[in-house]
C-alpha cells in the first residue's frame, strides 16, 4: 500500500462499460465523466515500452510470451487505465471507473472477459523499477493462464529469532556474493548462504516446502522483473542488491522474504556456468534455488561455525532480534486478546480476493496470521480494515474484532473496520458470549408440489 503522490485533479470523459457480478461486459459504452488523476499520455508510453520487449524476453526466460494486458487503478478513485479494450469492443486506451467489488493489487486479474496484468497506480517513478514491477507481475498473469497460479504455506517460523536472524544471515552472504568479483570470493559467500539456508531449515522441518513455495511464486516472479529492468548483469545485480537491502527494513519476513532470496538466487545462477543451464525449467518444477545453485557451482556443504557467522555480523544481529523479539511477543499478546480470546466476528471465506501489505504480517501460532490492515472482497460483501484482521491458517475463516452494535442497512462499522453486506448475508450468535459469525442467506425451500 504505497503513498499516493499529488495528482491533478482535472475532468475528463471516459467510456465506461457496466460489468456484470460475473466479470463480463452487460452494457454498450456509455461516456461518462471521472476525475483525470491518472497520466493517460505516460501510461501509454509505459504500456507500449512493454509490448516491445515482453515477447521475446519471456520466451528467453520461460519459453513464453509475457505479453498480457495491462491495467493501472488509482486506489481512492477507482478510475483505470487500460492498454486494450475488452473483446475489442474499442481502440486506443480504455479508461473508466472500476467495479466496487474488485479489489485492486498487483496482481493477475481476470475481468470483463480478459485475464489483465492488474496494477495499483501511481507505478513506480524509476524506470527499471517501473519495468520490473511489470515484468513481475506479467510471471504471474503467465503462470495463471497456464493454470498455475501459485501456492502458499505458512512461513511463521520466519518470525521468530532463529527463523530471522538465520535468514538476514543467508541474505548478507548472498549480498556479498552479488558483491564480489573475484570467483573464490563468490564461491565462499555462496557457500555461506547455503550453509545459513541449511541450518535454518534443519532447525524448522517444514521450512524447506514452506519457503520453497513462496520462492516459486514470488522469488521467481521478481526474479523475472529484476531481469527485464535493465539490459547489463551490472544493472541487474543492483537492484537485486536494492531489494536485499530494502527486505531488511520490513517489520516482517513471513510473506515478504522471497522477493529478495529469489532475484539474488536467480541471477547467481544465470553466472554460475554451463551446469547451471536449464536450472529455470527445473526450478518451475519444484527444485529448490539452493541446491540448484549447489549442484551448479558444485559445492560440498561444510557444517556451520561462528567464524562464519562472525563474517556477517552475527552477534550484533542476534541481539537485535531479541529486542525485537520482546517487542513482537507483547504486540502478539495483545492481539490474542482481541481477535482470539474475544469478543469477535467470523467471517467465512468462500471465494477470497485480499488486498494487503506482505511487509507487515504477525503470526499467531496456530491461530493463523493477522494482516495489519486490508481489503477482503467474498461473496458476502467486502471487508475495509485499517486495522487488524485474523486469517487462519487454512484460510477458510477471517476475524476482526465484534463490533459494538448491529449493522445499518447494509453497513456494519467495528473498531478499524467497516464491512458492506451483500443482500441475504447476517450474523448469527457464535459459540462463545459475545462472538458473532457471519452466515449465508438460508438457501429457499422448494414451493410444495400438488
Amino acid at each position: 500500500m504505497r503513498f499516493l503522490r499529488r495528482m491533478r485533479l482535472a475532468q475528463v470523459a471516459v467510456a465506461a462499460i457496466g460489468i456484470s457480478s460475473f466479470g463480463s461486459a452487460v452494457a454498450d459504452p456509455e461516456v461518462k465523466t471521472v476525475p483525470d488523476v491518472l497520466e493517460v499520455g505516460a501510461l501509454t508510453s509505459t504500456f507500449a515500452e512493454f509490448q516491445r520487449t515482453c515477447d521475446a524476453a519471456g520466451r528467453r526466460l520461460w519459453g513464453q510470451s509475457l505479453c498480457a494486458p495491462l491495467l493501472v487503478v488509482h486506489p481512492v478513485t477507482r478510475v483505470f487505465v487500460a492498454s486494450t479494450w475488452p473483446s475489442g469492443s474499442g481502440t486506443g486506451p480504455w479508461v473508466g471507473v472500476f467495479p466496487s467489488e474488485l479489489t485492486i493489487a498487483n496482481t493477475a486479474l481476470t475481468w470483463a472477459g480478459t485475464t489483465w496484468v492488474q496494477l495499483q497506480a501511481p507505478l513506480p517513478d524509476a524506470p527499471a523499477r517501473r519495468r520490473a514491477l511489470l515484468a513481475h507481475e506479467a510471471f504471474h498473469r503467465l503462470r495463471t493462464t497456464l493454470g498455475h497460479p501459485g501456492r502458499e504455506k505458512d512461513n511463521a517460523h520466519l518470525d521468530g529469532i532463529e527463523g530471522r536472524t538465520l535468514l538476514q544471515l543467508e541474505w548478507r552472504a548472498l549480498a556479498a556474493a552479488l558483491r564480489a568479483t573475484p570467483p573464490s570470493v563468490r564461491t565462499r559467500a555462496v557457500e555461506d548462504a547455503l550453509v545459513f539456508r541449511r541450518e535454518r531449515r534443519a532447525l524448522f522441518p517444514e521450512a524447506a516446502v514452506a519457503e520453497g513455495l513462496l520462492e516459486e511464486h514470488e522469488g521467481l516472479a521478481e526474479y523475472t522483473g529484476v531481469t527485464l529492468a535493465v539490459a547489463d548483469a551490472r544493472g541487474r545485480r543492483a537492484l537485486a542488491l536494492e531489494n536485499l537491502d530494502d527486505a531488511v527494513k520490513r517489520s516482517s519476513f513471513v510473506r515478504s522474504f522471497a522477493y529478495a532470496s529469489g532475484p539474488a538466487y536467480g541471477l547467481l545462477l544465470d553466472e554460475a556456468g554451463p551446469r547451471a543451464q536449464g536450472w529455470r525449467a527445473r526450478a518451475l518444477a519444484g527444485a529448490d534455488l539452493g541446491t540448484l545453485l549447489q549442484d551448479a557451482l558444485r559445492l560440498g556443504m561444510p557444517e556451520p561455525s561462528p567464524e562464519r557467522e562472525a563474517r556477517y555480523g552475527g552477534a550484533a544481529l542476534r541481539e537485535t532480534e531479541r529486542e525485537r523479539a520482546r517487542l513482537t511477543q507483547a504486540r502478539a499478546e495483545a492481539l490474542r486478546k482481541k481477535l482470539v480470546e474475544g469478543p469477535v466476528l467470523h467471517l467465512p471465506l468462500v471465494r477470497m480476493r485480499i488486498q494487503f501489505n506482505p511487509g507487515e504480517l504477525i503470526p499467531l501460532a496456530e491461530h493463523g496470521t493477522v494482516y495489519p490492515g486490508a481489503r477482503i472482497v467474498d461473496a458476502w460483501g467486502s471487508l475495509t480494515a485499517t486495522s487488524d484482521v485474523l486469517l487462519s491458517s487454512d484460510w477458510k475463516t477471517a476475524t476482526v474484532n465484534a463490533p459494538p452494535s448491529g449493522p445499518r442497512d447494509a453497513r456494519w462499522e467495528g473498531e478499524g473496520w467497516v464491512l458492506e453486506l451483500a443482500p441475504g448475508w447476517r450474523a448469527n450468535k457464535g459459540p462463545r458470549p459475545g462472538d458473532l459469525v457471519l452466515q449465508a442467506p438460508e438457501a429457499r425451500s422448494p414451493a410444495p408440489q400438488p
